[in-house]
């Protein structure tokens, strides 16, 4: 009763900010993502008949607290939903940044989703198995998906999951590190902060509706110019969001790498930003700017070059 998962992070295109069910992990609207190549989570989960709590080990590290509990519970869902009697070793390392807004939830969740269930002989279906990581976290039920992702905000466990979205092949993501360290604020305490804003939560509502189907037109008609202004467009609304819920994510540092996007575009070089709940920036690109765009970046900050990646599978 044994199996090891991995998954990568998956970088939002349209934003995941806010919850219309926090049991659930139900969000506001839908939103796209594009699954990434460099960054992942490996987790082993072994069940054994004689523990009597879930052991849990990250990097090495035995973990107790709330990352434990918060693990746990999720287990404890798996377990409830499948029938499953016993309780787990669980052996994760991460090859992410943890809560530094490289989406590293994402990871971890869908690589413990799979290997929980697949442990113990239970085989869901992309779609289930979606569903099954949201509940840990929200952006996990993406990391499922190979490349470019919708998830479908749905009103149910059900009918809220991820499934491939339109591609694009010329396309990758520039990480531009500005702080690796553990943010202060944590996105799920962030985003549920919105619910005591009721007018941002609906004007956040429409705006995202409404990028979504410019995104959708842009895959569609394969404008990557579109694609990019709109990711971008929604990065900076959903800052601007959060910094009127009180907190901020951005650093000076962070301001800098986006004007100097901004200038660089001016100049034609095909780039957008786009950042989560945290200080670092990514920057899409086309593949075939690399050669171009990544010596500019490498002047100022540490960047990685990540390309579209694998959806979670077993090792």
């Amino acid at each position: 009763m044994k199996k090891t998962a991995r998954s990568h992070i998956n970088i939002a295109l349209i934003k995941y900010w806010g919850k219309k069910d926090k049991t659930l992990n139900l969000p506001l609207t839908s939103s796209v993502s594009l699954t990434l190549d460099q960054f992942y989570t490996t987790t082993t989960v072994e069940y054994k008949k004689g523990l009597t709590e879930d052991h849990l080990y990250i990097d090495g590290r035995f973990i107790t607290g709330d990352e434990l509990k918060r693990v746990s519970n999720f287990m404890d869902e798996i377990r409830k939903r499948y029938n499953i009697p016993y309780y787990a070793l669980i052996d994760s390392y991460n090859y992410v940044p943890k809560k530094a807004g490289i989406a590293s939830s994402s990871s971890a969740f869908s690589a413990l989703a799979l290997a929980a269930t697949e442990a113990f002989g239970v085989h869901l279906s992309q779609k289930e198995l979606s569903s099954l990581a949201r509940l840990g976290s929200g952006s996990a039920s993406r990391s499922i998906i190979s490349g470019f992702a919708i998830w479908h905000e749905g009103d149910s466990h059900e009918s809220s999951y991820a499934e491939s979205f339109y591609d694009y092949n010329d396309v990758a993501v520039i990480i531009a590190f500005v702080d690796k360290n553990e943010k202060k604020v944590g996105s799920r305490d962030a985003m549920n902060i919105l619910t005591d804003f009721p007018e941002l939560k609906n004007e956040w509502i429409t705006l995202t509706n409404d990028h979504l189907e410019r995104i959708k037109l842009g895959f569609i008609n394969q404008d990557f110019n579109i694609i990019g202004t709109t990711l971008e467009s929604h990065a900076i609304k959903m800052h601007e969001l959060i910094e009127k819920t009180g907190i901020t994510y951005l650093t000076d540092k962070s301001r800098e790498i986006i004007q100097y996007t901004h200038a660089l575009r001016e100049k034609g070089y095909p780039v957008y930003v786009s950042m989560d709940a945290g200080p670092n920036v990514k920057i899409f690109t086309k593949k075939s700017s690399i050669k171009d765009v990544l010596p500019l970046y490498q002047k100022i900050t540490e960047v990685v070059v990540c390309n579209k990646g694998k959806g979670a599978y077993l090792i």
